[in-house]
Protein backbone atom coordinates (compact mmCIF):
# COMPACT_ATOMS: atom_id res chain seq x y z
CA UNK A 1 0.00 0.00 0.00
CA UNK A 2 1.27 3.48 -0.89
CA UNK A 3 -0.23 6.54 0.54
CA UNK A 4 -2.20 7.49 -2.48
CA UNK A 5 -4.44 4.42 -2.10
CA UNK A 6 -5.79 1.74 0.38
CA UNK A 7 -4.71 -2.32 -0.54
CA UNK A 8 -8.05 -3.77 -2.01
CA UNK A 9 -7.80 -6.13 0.99
CA UNK A 10 -7.99 -3.47 3.45
CA UNK A 11 -10.87 -2.23 0.97
CA UNK A 12 -13.02 -5.68 0.96
CA UNK A 13 -12.55 -6.41 4.61
CA UNK A 14 -14.11 -2.31 5.65
CA UNK A 15 -17.07 -3.82 3.42
CA UNK A 16 -17.49 -6.93 4.95
CA UNK A 17 -17.40 -5.30 8.34
CA UNK A 18 -20.67 -5.50 10.52
CA UNK A 19 -20.87 -1.92 12.22
CA UNK A 20 -23.03 -2.13 15.11
CA UNK A 21 -24.60 0.59 17.09
CA UNK A 22 -25.87 -0.48 20.74
CA UNK A 23 -29.09 0.44 21.84
CA UNK A 24 -32.80 -1.53 22.39
CA UNK A 25 -32.15 -3.18 20.45
CA UNK A 26 -28.49 -2.95 18.56
CA UNK A 27 -28.45 -2.14 14.79
CA UNK A 28 -26.03 -3.56 12.19
CA UNK A 29 -25.19 -1.66 9.57
CA UNK A 30 -23.32 -3.40 6.27
CA UNK A 31 -22.10 -1.19 3.77
CA UNK A 32 -23.75 -0.46 0.25
CA UNK A 33 -26.97 -1.85 2.19
CA UNK A 34 -29.86 0.71 3.50
CA UNK A 35 -31.03 0.23 7.23
CA UNK A 36 -34.72 1.12 8.18
CA UNK A 37 -33.76 1.10 11.98
CA UNK A 38 -30.92 3.58 10.73
CA UNK A 39 -33.20 5.53 8.93
CA UNK A 40 -35.91 5.37 11.61
CA UNK A 41 -33.04 6.56 14.48
CA UNK A 42 -31.77 9.61 12.61
CA UNK A 43 -35.40 10.38 12.23
CA UNK A 44 -36.29 10.14 15.43
CA UNK A 45 -32.81 12.53 16.61
CA UNK A 46 -33.94 15.30 14.01
CA UNK A 47 -30.77 14.45 11.80
CA UNK A 48 -30.34 13.63 8.47
CA UNK A 49 -27.04 11.90 8.39
CA UNK A 50 -24.65 10.53 11.16
CA UNK A 51 -20.76 9.48 10.90
CA UNK A 52 -19.99 5.98 12.63
CA UNK A 53 -16.14 6.37 13.74
CA UNK A 54 -13.17 4.91 15.88
CA UNK A 55 -10.33 6.33 17.18
CA UNK A 56 -8.79 3.00 17.70
CA UNK A 57 -5.60 2.08 15.22
CA UNK A 58 -4.68 5.29 13.40
CA UNK A 59 -4.01 4.45 9.57
CA UNK A 60 -4.27 0.01 10.31
CA UNK A 61 -1.93 0.12 13.02
CA UNK A 62 -2.28 -1.76 16.06
CA UNK A 63 -2.03 -0.13 19.35
CA UNK A 64 -2.08 -1.30 22.57
CA UNK A 65 -6.13 -1.37 25.01
CA UNK A 66 -4.77 1.36 26.85
CA UNK A 67 -3.84 3.59 23.75
CA UNK A 68 -6.45 2.85 22.01
CA UNK A 69 -8.51 3.34 24.42
CA UNK A 70 -7.15 7.03 25.56
CA UNK A 71 -7.94 7.73 22.04
CA UNK A 72 -11.23 6.91 22.01
CA UNK A 73 -11.66 9.27 25.05
CA UNK A 74 -10.53 11.84 23.03
CA UNK A 75 -12.71 11.34 20.43
CA UNK A 76 -15.65 11.23 22.90
CA UNK A 77 -14.80 14.17 24.68
CA UNK A 78 -14.76 15.81 21.15
CA UNK A 79 -18.05 14.78 20.04
CA UNK A 80 -19.46 15.85 23.61
CA UNK A 81 -17.45 19.34 22.77
CA UNK A 82 -19.15 19.63 19.34
CA UNK A 83 -22.34 19.78 20.81
CA UNK A 84 -23.21 16.98 18.61
CA UNK A 85 -24.97 13.58 20.10
CA UNK A 86 -23.10 10.02 20.45
CA UNK A 87 -24.31 6.26 20.43
CA UNK A 88 -22.13 3.63 21.25
CA UNK A 89 -20.95 0.82 19.08
CA UNK A 90 -18.10 -1.44 17.61
CA UNK A 91 -16.62 -2.12 14.20
CA UNK A 92 -17.09 -6.16 14.32
CA UNK A 93 -15.19 -8.41 11.64
CA UNK A 94 -17.53 -11.45 10.93
CA UNK A 95 -14.58 -13.32 10.09
CA UNK A 96 -13.38 -12.76 13.64
CA UNK A 97 -9.78 -11.94 12.37
CA UNK A 98 -9.47 -8.66 13.70
CA UNK A 99 -10.48 -7.60 16.96
CA UNK A 100 -14.14 -5.51 17.41
CA UNK A 101 -13.15 -1.77 17.72
CA UNK A 102 -14.80 0.56 20.23
CA UNK A 103 -17.04 3.10 17.84
CA UNK A 104 -19.76 6.05 17.86
CA UNK A 105 -22.30 6.52 15.81
CA UNK A 106 -21.68 10.48 15.62
CA UNK A 107 -25.39 11.96 15.05
CA UNK A 108 -26.09 15.15 12.72
CA UNK A 109 -22.22 14.51 11.74
CA UNK A 110 -21.65 15.36 7.99
CA UNK A 111 -19.43 14.45 5.01
CA UNK A 112 -16.57 16.96 6.05
CA UNK A 113 -16.98 16.14 9.41
CA UNK A 114 -16.12 13.01 8.58
CA UNK A 115 -13.19 14.02 6.64
CA UNK A 116 -11.78 16.17 9.79
CA UNK A 117 -12.49 13.11 12.18
CA UNK A 118 -10.75 10.85 9.90
CA UNK A 119 -7.63 13.89 9.85
CA UNK A 120 -7.53 14.20 13.75
CA UNK A 121 -7.78 10.72 14.45
CA UNK A 122 -5.58 9.06 11.31
CA UNK A 123 -8.57 7.02 9.99
CA UNK A 124 -8.45 5.37 6.88
CA UNK A 125 -11.91 5.47 6.41
CA UNK A 126 -15.57 6.19 8.33
CA UNK A 127 -19.38 4.67 7.44
CA UNK A 128 -21.44 7.84 6.61
CA UNK A 129 -24.92 7.15 6.61
CA UNK A 130 -28.07 9.71 5.16
CA UNK A 131 -31.36 10.12 5.95
CA UNK A 132 -32.35 7.07 3.57
CA UNK A 133 -30.65 4.18 5.80
CA UNK A 134 -27.49 3.70 2.86
CA UNK A 135 -24.82 2.70 5.07
CA UNK A 136 -21.37 4.21 2.64
CA UNK A 137 -17.75 3.89 3.26
CA UNK A 138 -16.07 7.46 3.07
CA UNK A 139 -12.08 7.15 2.38
CA UNK A 140 -9.14 9.45 4.17
CA UNK A 141 -9.35 12.82 1.86
CA UNK A 142 -5.36 11.43 0.87
CA UNK A 143 -7.00 8.21 -0.83
CA UNK A 144 -9.63 10.48 -2.97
Amino acid sequence: MDDSSLSDATLAAYRAAVYRIYGEPPIDMMIGEKNAEIAALLARHGVSSAVFVTAFNPFGRALSAGQNGARQHMLEARIVQSGLTALPGEGIDPNGIWTAEASLLVLGATEQDADELMLAYRQNAVVVVHSDGLAQLRVHPQYR
